[in-house]
């Protein structure tokens, strides 16, 4: 058997989700394997692949523009020298960017696997076939050997008990109970084109509250800080705001125990439907047959098709209508749905409208 080097960097939560099966099928079927990630998810990978050791984090974080390049540099190259000591014989390139293509070729392996792109002859020594028009499962898949069986689905993200604990305190200094219904909101996303209007997002609280749930606000970074303060500015009394304010860890525990989860297209709506909750992701100019959550308790609104001259960071229509009018009723049906409005509570609310 070859000494497998299995690289996947990518900084996108989503993707790592999304590739996570069959990064554990490779490793299930080569004993002498390494996997490489982007060390800021470790707490995902460990959570989806609960006692496994054969891993190596990416230093992205390390490696930002906003570091000192002689940091960088060393940051780089101590990765390089500890991927090049685990001496694969075979690499295998799953996420296929730029970024890992020379990874591939930093590894020392002699076999070297990746997907067809410019000038891949001096970056791998195979060229493989990416499917391109199906889900992202079905692209990674095609990279993988072995690949996850279908059907797609995410590995499960578990949660611990000193998570948990963490979770309640943080949740009890914020003025909620444990017990309490939580719905638990993303209203940022890395893209513009991805974001549901703020104002919408603070009357989906107003309406939850109506049924019986309470919001609670997540995010991470500039971007989702702004959005949670247009949001909060509009609301009478403020929505609980874990912004900035949990770690990998603790938000998987705070999916595992809400009662449901509402978001745009992002890195988190993934991992909510990874952790088994009930999830309504709100979808514009991005393509759902790429992207769509791999759940069966996950559902997906738009309001309509994009038109044929639409591209995603130009709206032929414009202000995105197939994002931005998806109503906070259609929102709220879902989720009853999905089974995640108390008893009564989606009629109360039609009522309180």
């Amino acid at each position: 058997m070859p000494r497998l080097l299995i690289l996947f960097p990518c900084r996108h939560m989503g993707n790592l989700l999304i590739a996570l099966p069959h990064l554990k099928a490779m490793l299930d079927q080569h004993r002498d394997a390494l996997l490489v990630f982007d060390d800021s998810y470790r707490a995902i990978v460990e959570a989806s692949l609960p006692g496994e050791t054969r891993l190596l984090g990416y230093p992205g974080a390390a490696l930002g523009s906003g570091q000192p390049l002689l940091k960088r540099a060393r940051h780089y190259l101590r990765f390089v020298f500890a991927m090049r000591r685990f001496r694969p014989t075979l690499c295998i390139d799953v996420e296929g960017e730029q970024k890992s293509a020379t990874l591939a070729r930093l590894s020392g392996a002699r076999q070297r696997r990746g997907p067809a792109r410019p000038h891949s002859r001096w970056f791998y020594t195979e060229n493989l076939s990416r499917e391109n028009h199906g889900h992202r499962w079905q692209g990674y898949a095609s990279l993988s050997d072995p690949a996850a069986p279908p059907p797609a689905r995410y590995l499960p993200a578990q949660t611990d008990e000193p998570a948990r604990t963490q979770l309640a305190t943080i949740i009890e200094e914020g003025g909620l109970t444990a017990a309490a219904p939580w719905l638990v909101i993303h209203v940022g996303a890395t893209k513009y084109y991805k974001m549901w209007h703020p104002q919408q997002f603070a009357l989906l609280c107003q309406r939850a509250r109506q049924a019986g749930l309470e919001p609670i606000l997540i995010g991470a970074g500039r971007k989702d800080r702004q959005q949670v303060e247009q949001v909060q500015a509009s609301l009478k009394t403020p929505a609980l705001d874990l912004c900035d304010r949990l770690t990998l860890k603790q938000l998987i525990a705070l999916f595992h125990g809400s009662r449901a989860y509402v978001g745009n297209d992002s890195g988190p709506m993934h991992l909510a439907a990874a952790c088994g909750l009930p999830t309504v992701g709100l979808f514009g100019p991005t393509d759902e047959r790429l992207w769509q959550p791999m759940a069966d308790q996950a559902r997906i609104l738009r309001w309509q098709d994009c038109d044929p001259d639409c591209q995603r960071s130009h709206c032929a229509l414009e202000h995105y209508p197939c994002l931005q009018r998806i109503s906070v009723e259609q929102v709220m049906t879902t989720l009853a749905e999905l089974g995640a409005v108390p008893a009564g509570g989606h009629r109360l609310a039609d009522t309180s409208a």
